[in-house]
């Protein structure tokens, strides 16, 4: 139970946010259609949706938005164009003729199933599309903007709470009410005016259960009401709707449902009842999660309740389109009253309830985790919860499809659209099992049989509809879930079939069943009685790729051969979680046997993501969203004109940067090949009279980002610059190669920095691999094992992990040794932001020119920043002469970011004799010499 302290609570919406007009909408949604339509007839090929995701980056850039909400956008933009172009050609190769069987037998399934697919892809999608969501951690989606004069005070609301049960005993029962009790008190010390009412909704007499008697002197010393009914109907929206009655919760007052294995946090209600502040506010929602993820079942039920609370749940509820869970949220008692109660004709009442309220009456959905509970504690009562779920759904859209297709009845408010499509995907959802069946059986069928779904489809084909949409699937789905849950929410969907399958036809038949509860005990039954499906759909792929290696046949056996191994995958995996199912179950029973019971697991949940996932970095406010649809169209049609279909050479990538190019060059000091960190810069900028826009320093993977020496450079109004080498204590590793960096031998370091940069928020340098293109550096590309084609590979491996961490607001700094002929080793021009000349002069060698060296760098690397580390060791004169050329070299140009002086030039030691020849206060002169290169510095502008 949290006792920790609160957060200051969420002030009301202060100022309303830009409203979007219906029309804007329909505009949009119009455009879409149109694009759609166009894109049907027209089958571009693949690189429209490589445009798509192009545009959608430049318009998300420039409208403001950054990080993983602008790729959101991005990848809607590339998935619903890729999807269109699939589904429009794969409609045009749907098999009717054939032989022994007509092909439609299962060519139009098969055809349905992937349309199936592909429209939930694009509703996942469509539900991340930013609607300038709160930055906070913990934050309120669907919550409005709310004139002073219309609110009202939502801790004056009397709250009621229930707690149905049946046969939970008081192990269960006690750890939920002890929670709601302490969020009471909670509540109460705040507002020691409001009142809370706490009500046991006890079915067990109605069940025939011997656990009311415990359950009501539990009740009795905890000071909670009892209330037991003697006839039945209605299962759980029943037996609330009569303790309701019992207890007279109804008028103005607000009521809390919790499941009687679901514990509150002592915040709860302190969080939720602001939401009512809204006087249209019909509920606010909070999430479900499991807390004793040492179960392996709960564990991995867990990460598929994840994508549900923590990434669908709210992108529904910035659409205004949430719906009511079942546990953990409080609504107002006259939203439910409006519709009669809660709806008892379904099992999945809260469901059918939020599809009758949501015309007139908003939903909040709030992100912090606020309560926790019991997941299913073996594969037997996960699928019982799978098959209540998946049967009440289905019945919802048996039930209400005129409320979710037809127009709302005369003098009767409707459904938005926006409602409708995200209620339509949530009750369409479970034909996922059929879906599932239909992706078993093709590929077996054709195999064995040679009935095929497909005719007149070629390899080209293939690889220019299907690759590109399941590629861009694929991405958009883990880079939309990264984070928020694993690849075992897959398998447990996938698992989750054969229940699906059985639901699906009970109610095709008519047969809605009975509410069942998940089970709180482990059942007796076998976990591979349970897996029995997935073992015959693993025997007939296995013959099937026998066969398939036997008798081989065309480009069109060899893809169906792929769906076999990818089944075989997906079902062995699931046949993963069947082990640790019953390797769990021999544990307890051990356990069971030599302690009497089982030892007593805290509930933690897994941690919350949404801290990081939801910082923002606007430039300006997002534009209205007809923009965005408007220029797909203008794009799509473009493309068209200029037959996309046909084109050779693929459009460079839109390059993102955060530090833009500084209006003046800034000027700092660093050291080159040393551990920086601004010792004495205080000291340095007193002594010449500058204030540096900009430090540089040198860290090895193992250290930790120092956000002090990065915030004393923004202070300023400069940028950091970092070097980051792949060296332990000085000393190169087999994990400094760079095959290792690129194959992940330092991922772990690499994220952990990225992260701690990304926490950082505010512009970086960032250099990686410096003088790759050396035979003495850490991570070279041409000793120690490495050729220049490695580079490409870690450059790009390491990026990759920075953008895993929403590390946005990195600068890439290719840093080689001689940036006017690096073109071998340098990383894509589009993976780099600026480039860095390296320029250390000392007697007796030829000083190099900077003008020649910048022009060099410039030509080789066109239209990048470029960044000067300098240091010189010689006579004053030379010093100073040499200072002046760079200054009229930098002066000569509008491309240069910064000139840094590397104050121990290539010495190792800072502090040694040896250092000193290089510092920049050595001598007057140099002083001098760097002080008017300052101040002509300040007046060159950048473009």
């Amino acid at each position: 139970m949290d006792t920790g302290t609160f957060a200051k609570l969420p002030d009301p919406i202060a100022a309303p946010p830009p409203e979007v007009g219906a029309w804007s909408r329909w505009l949009g949604r119009i455009g879409l259609a149109a694009a759609a339509v166009v894109i049907a007839i027209e089958r571009p090929g693949p690189w429209l949706p490589a445009a798509a995701f192009a545009f959608g980056l430049g318009l998300a850039w420039v409208a403001g938005w950054r990080g993983r909400q602008l790729r959101n956008i991005a990848f809607f933009l590339a998935v619903f164009t890729s999807g269109v172009n699939y589904l429009s050609w794969r409609f045009t190769v749907v098999a009717i003729g054939g032989h022994p069987l007509p092909g439609w037998i299962i060519g139009i399934p098969l055809y349905l199933a992937e349309m199936h697919a592909a429209i939930h892809t694009m509703g996942l999608h469509i539900g991340l599309w930013p609607r300038n969501p709160p930055a906070e951690p913990e934050a309120y989606y669907g919550r409005r903007y709310v004139p002073p004069e219309l609110r009202v005070d939502p801790f004056r609301y009397p709250i009621y709470v229930f707690v149905p049960t049946v046969d939970e005993g008081e192990e269960v029962l006690r750890p939920t009410l002890t929670g709601i009790m302490a969020a009471r008190d909670a509540y109460l010390e705040q507002h020691p005016y409001s009142e809370i009412t706490v009500v046991v909704c006890d079915d067990g007499f109605v069940a025939k259960k011997d656990t009311v008697p415990e359950i009501a002197a539990l009740c009795e010393s905890l000071g909670v009401i009892h209330v037991v009914r003697e006839v039945g109907g209605g299962a759980k929206a029943g037996n609330i709707n009569h303790a309701r009655g019992a207890v007279g919760a109804d008028g103005d007052v607000l009521l809390g449902i919790f499941d009687a294995d679901q514990i509150p946090r002592r915040d709860f209600f302190l969080k939720l009842v602001v939401g009512f502040d809204d006087p249209d506010v019909g509920w606010v929602q909070s999430g479900q999660f499991y807390g004793n993820r040492t179960n392996p079942v709960a564990r991995w039920a867990d990460d598929q309740q994840s994508l549900f609370y923590r990434l669908l749940c709210p992108g529904k509820a910035a659409h205004n389109s949430s719906f009511i869970c079942g546990t953990n949220f409080l609504m107002r008692a006259k939203a439910i009253d409006s519709i009669g109660g809660i709806p008892t004709g379904s099992i999945t009442e809260d469901f059918a309830a939020s599809i009758r309220m949501a015309a007139d009456w908003r939903a909040i959905y709030f992100t912090g985790i606020l309560a926790v509970g019991l997941g299913p504690l073996d594969l037997g009562s996960f699928f019982k919860q799978q098959d209540r779920w998946a049967r009440g759904t289905l019945n919802i859209m048996w039930d209400h499809w005129r409320d979710l297709l037809l127009p709302a009845p005369k003098g009767r408010k409707g459904l938005s659209a926006q409602q409708r499509a995200h209620y339509l995907l949530a009750t369409t959802h479970y034909w996922c099992g059929v879906r599932d069946l239909i992706f078993c059986i093709a590929p077996v069928l054709f195999v064995l049989t040679g009935i095929s779904g497909v005719r007149g489809a070629t390899a080209t084909d293939f690889l220019m509809y299907f690759v590109p949409y399941f590629a861009l699937s694929i991405a958009g789905f883990w880079h939309a879930a990264w984070d928020i849950t694993s690849w075992r929410c897959i398998i447990a969907n996938y698992g989750s079939f054969p229940v699906l399958l059985q639901a699906a036809f009970r109610v095709v038949i008519g047969r809605k069943g009975d509410f069942t509860l998940t089970p709180k005990k482990r059942s007796t039954l076998s976990p591979w009685r349970t897996a029995q499906l997935h073992l015959i759909v693993v025997g007939f792929c296995l013959i099937s790729f026998v066969k398939l290696l036997i008798r081989p046949g065309g480009a069109a056996y060899w893809l169906a051969g792929f769906w076999l191994l990818y089944l075989c995958l997906m079902s062995g995996m699931h046949m993963i979680l069947v082990m640790l199912d019953s390797r769990q179950g021999r544990r307890e029973r051990r356990e069971k046997a030599l302690f009497g019971t089982l030892p007593a697991q805290p509930l933690i949940p897994r941690p919350d993501p949404h801290q990081r996932r939801h910082r923002r970095r606007p430039v300006r406010r997002l534009p209205k969203p007809r923009t965005a649809f408007a220029g797909v169209v203008v794009g799509g049609a473009m493309l068209l004109v200029l037959d996309t279909s046909t084109m050779q050479a693929q459009s460079a990538p839109l390059h993102l940067a955060n530090a833009a190019l500084p209006l003046h060059p800034y000027v700092g000091v660093g050291a080159l090949a040393t551990p920086y960190a601004g010792t004495g810069v205080v000291q340095i900028e007193k002594t010449l009279g500058v204030t540096f826009g900009t430090t540089a320093r040198t860290q090895e993977i193992a250290d930790a980002f120092d956000v002090a020496w990065a915030d004393s450079v923004a202070t300023h109004g400069g940028v950091p610059w970092l070097t980051l080498v792949f060296s332990q204590n000085g000393k190169t590793s087999l994990d400094s190669s760079l095959t290792a960096i690129a194959n992940g031998s330092d991922d772990d370091a690499i994220s952990r920095w990225a992260q701690e940069i990304a926490a950082y928020g505010k512009p970086v340098y960032l250099t990686v691999l410096p003088q790759a293109d050396r035979n003495y550096a850490a991570s070279s590309g041409v000793a120690n094992g490495g050729i220049p084609q490695d580079i490409s590979r870690a450059w790009a491996h390491i990026r990759a992990l920075f953008a895993a961490a929403d590390a946005g607001n990195v600068s890439w700094v290719w840093t080689p040794g001689d940036p006017g002929a690096d073109a071998a080793y340098a990383p894509p021009a589009s993976q780099v932001d600026a480039v860095a000349l390296t320029m250390a002069e000392f007697p007796k060698t030829t000083w190099a020119d900077p003008t020649t060296a910048l022009d060099a760098a410039a030509a080789e690397h066109p239209g990048k920043q470029l960044l000067l580390q300098v240091a010189v060791d010689g006579t004053p004169t030379q010093r100073a002469a040499w200072l002046e050329e760079l200054a009229m070299a930098v002066s000569l140009r509008s491309d240069v970011a910064a000139v840094v002086y590397q104050e121990a030039g290539p010495v190792d030691d800072l502090s040694g004799k040896d250092a000193l020849p290089w510092a920049l206060t050595a001598d007057p002169q140099t002083v001098a010499a760097f002080q008017k290169l300052s101040a002509q510095l300040a007046t060159v502008i950048n473009r």
